[in-house]
């Protein structure tokens, strides 16, 4: 256990964002005193962020952390995200970090003007490092972990492939300027503006927590529906094992809706299939929603614990996947379990907010 305040403060740092023990005790050494644990964004910050988690929502490659993200360094004017190395083993050894991050990332049009990607989305190699970007804001993400040669790669073979499928990349020849059908998708009520942003960047710089639930196998994300006001309704899908059983996905829920640190949400349904035996159902689902009138906004969330012959199966079929994916679990530091115990269970309706969260 941690000593002082910065330890302490540290350790859920580095819990919610994964970070390394050591930036985390940095960043937190650096920060003004009664400032944000997870800095808030300024304006275009947030729509940048929103949008690349919106397009990382769903990898199309084997990953072992959750999105493959290794870690986030959140701060009010920039993200950094560290993704994992190319797993070692994966099924198709062609698709690497690099290639499916273009595809993912980098916005092209198909022949309706329908734009896959990020919208507007630009890159550059700037130190070594691939930094993605917004023209006309000060908005960045930079994507850590990357080879900057295989990055170059990756964008030609993209643009070129798409250019082969009759869709256009919006980005080519366009480095500080938006393409005529980018343009829409900066307007107030389009994707990418929506009201919800706040959730989709908030769940990116909160990105460490799934690691909470156990060992992390797997965790796809999509958007729902669109409801009133402007809000969006969000499905993620962590899978895992070795977990806690309720303890698992209620103590997540209580961590997304912690005060000064989470997001500003309730529990608003919780659906637990817990108490089942092994081969019924592994889903547990739990909505929140947002506290904020002028955010609207819901994630729903499906927690999958695989038990019995299904995780059975899983270590059989990948043995040496599944070492490394258990080495990824985060413990929670032994401050935080005695919040989450002197809390109010995270029930529908109770936000589990009725005792200060640890500082």
């Amino acid at each position: 256990m941690k000593a002082t305040v910065v330890e302490r403060r540290a350790e859920l740092l580095r819990l919610y964002a994964g970070l390394p023990w050591k930036t985390a005790l940095a960043r937190v050494e650096a920060a003004a005193p009664g400032s944000l644990l997870i800095p808030e964004p300024d304006a275009g910050q947030l729509v940048l962020e929103a949008r690349v988690m919106a397009a990382l929502a769903w990898r199309q490659i084997t990953t072992l952390h959750p999105w493959g993200i290794e870690y986030v360094d959140p701060r009010s004017d920039r993200l950094l995200i560290c993704f994992e190395p190319d797993v070692a083993g994966r099924r198709n050894a062609e698709a690497t970090q690099e290639l499916d991050l273009a595809k993912a990332l980098l916005p092209r049009a198909d022949e309706y003007d329908q734009i896959m990607g990020v919208p507007g989305a630009r890159t550059h190699i700037k130190d070594g490092r691939v930094v993605l970007r917004l023209p006309g804001t000060t908005a960045s993400v930079v994507l850590l972990g990357l080879d900057p040669e295989e990055w170059r790669r990756a964008v030609e073979t993209q643009d070129l492939e798409m250019r082969t499928w009759g869709m256009t990349p919006c980005h080519q020849g366009r480095p500080d300027s938006l393409h005529p059908v980018e343009r829409p998708y900066r307007r107030p009520g389009r994707r990418g503006t929506a009201a919800s942003d706040w959730l989709l960047s908030g769940l990116l710089r909160r990105a460490g927590l799934i690691r909470s639930l156990g060992v992390p196998l797997v965790v796809t994300g999509w958007l729902n529906c669109r409801e009133r006001g402007g809000g969006e309704r969000w499905i993620i899908d962590p899978t895992f094992a070795e977990g806690h059983g309720p303890a698992g996905h209620r103590r997540l829920a209580a961590l997304l809706s912690a005060p000064d640190r989470g997001l500003p949400v309730t529990i608003v349904d919780e659906h637990c299939n817990c108490d089942l035996p092994p081969g019924y159902t592994d889903q547990c689902t739990t909505t929140i929603a947002s506290v904020r009138p002028e955010r609207p906004g819901a994630l729903e969330v499906r927690t999958i614990h695989r038990r019995g012959d299904r995780l059975r199966r899983i270590q059989q079929d990948r043995p040496a996947l599944y070492a490394v994916q258990k080495k990824l679990t985060h413990s929670l530091p032994a401050t935080v379990n005695r919040w989450l115990e002197s809390v109010r269970p995270p029930t529908a309706g109770a936000t589990g907010t009725a005792v200060s969260a640890p500082r």
